[in-house]
């Protein structure tokens, strides 16, 4: 009797960038994001199932500034629920620089993020492929 893995869930393995086709092999040639000129560098192919991981140059570029759009109306939502937007008393300055240190300190894994959300939507899981 041959004993059959589990197949993995799709969001553990899309948050621990793991491969679309297969879940279990990783797309990021570093597992982390230091150093930071590596953080970006991804496999040709995946070492588990084969799958082409590089399906176009600079893919995945227009879900990062989806991240960032999003990043600054949730910013500014939480910052007038908390302190209020005016330009009064120059707070909506505050909200801008904050929204903008967020955007420039999450950039590495937004960037990963989006590569790996852009891999999930193009690639079909197959079971096969284990």
């Amino acid at each position: 009797m041959s004993r059959r893995t589990a197949t993995p869930l799709l969001l553990p393995a899309l948050l621990r960038e793991k491969c679309p086709g297969c879940r279990r092999g990783s797309i990021f040639i570093n597992s982390g994001i230091l150093p930071l000129r590596d953080c970006l560098k991804t496999r040709e192919h995946c070492p588990v199932c084969g799958q082409k991981i590089k399906v176009e140059n600079n893919y995945g570029q227009g879900m990062n500034f989806v991240f960032i759009v999003v990043i600054f109306i949730l910013t500014a939502i939480g910052y007038h629920l908390l302190i209020g937007l005016s330009f009064k008393d120059n707070s909506i300055y505050y909200y801008v620089a904050l929204s903008v240190l967020m955007v420039i300190f999450l950039q590495p894994w937004l960037m990963r993020l989006s590569r790996v959300l852009f891999l999930y939507l193009v690639v079909p899981y197959r079971k096969d492929r284990q």
